[in-house]
């Protein structure tokens, strides 16, 4: 799920405001290698325990709002795999699909994440799994895009830490990530403000494969359930299709 890069996942990003820091830029080969172990940090996060709840998703378009999407949310690991799982299944049965009624993104310590589409929680084990370029479709019809639910932008090969900065009146590492074989319509890079105490994500821009920007994303508010931060909010902006959703979760962790 866009979770917080807070001590568990990783979360989403972003704000119409850029910090305002004046730190100078590293050298290109510091940029690189620093980036590299900066992603590679956090995609050694994971969840400290379980949980499970909704997730309603609001899109506003040019004419107006949207009916609302609803599903249903679970965080889990799978037994005796190392892996754990975000996955969702859509609650309201008019919703839009796009073809795809439920997903799930799956996570392992240091690895980018694979994704299926259209399982039961029981099939989840078993799965068919998927990476990259195809995790760039919509959910229920929404501005989240499977990959935004993987952070798929942490996977890529290419990672720069170009500096830090305050931002949101936080100090964060600006990564700038590049997608070295984006498809049409695809993110081609992205620019994320990561908190540098929690690894939370405060804020980030994608662009596509000609330079302009597509998405923003802001975090709008978090919560500390059981000994994770999740996020409780967000927002994605498409500055292409003139729309934004918001995403709100309802969790709460699974007995032990």
């Amino acid at each position: 799920m866009l979770r917080s890069l807070k001590p568990i996942c990783l979360a989403a990003t972003l704000a119409w405001i850029v910090g305002t820091g004046n730190a100078a830029e590293l050298p290109l080969a510091e940029q690189e290698t620093q980036g590299r172990a900066f992603a590679q940090k956090l995609l050694q996060l994971a969840p400290r325990q379980q949980y499970e709840g909704n997730a309603t998703f609001l899109r506003v378009g040019p004419n107006g709002a949207e009916p609302v999407v609803r599903a249903q949310f679970q965080i889990y690991h799978l037994a005796d795999t190392g892996t754990w799982v975000n996955y969702y299944r859509l609650a309201n049965a008019t919703a839009p699909t796009n073809g795809v009624n439920s997903f799930a993104v799956f996570r392992r310590v240091g690895k980018p994440a694979e994704y299926a589409t259209n399982v039961s929680v029981a099939e989840l084990a078993t799965a068919a799994r998927f990476q990259g370029s195809r995790s760039m479709q919509p959910f229920a019809g929404s501005d989240f895009w499977l990959a935004d639910f993987g952070f798929e932008f942490l996977g890529w090969d290419k990672q720069r830490k170009l500096k830090e900065e305050m931002c949101r009146s936080q100090m964060c590492v600006v990564l700038e990530s590049e997608n070295a074989k984006p498809e049409p319509g695809a993110y081609a890079r992205v620019e994320s403000w990561i908190d540098k105490d929690t690894h939370g994500l405060i804020q980030a821009f994608a662009y596509d494969a000609k330079g302009e920007m597509l998405k923003v994303f802001k975090p709008k508010s978090f919560r500390k359930i059981g000994g994770d931060w999740q996020l409780q909010e967000m927002e994605i902006r498409n500055l292409q299709t003139r729309t934004r959703t918001t995403i709100t979760f309802d969790l709460v962790a699974k007995p032990k």
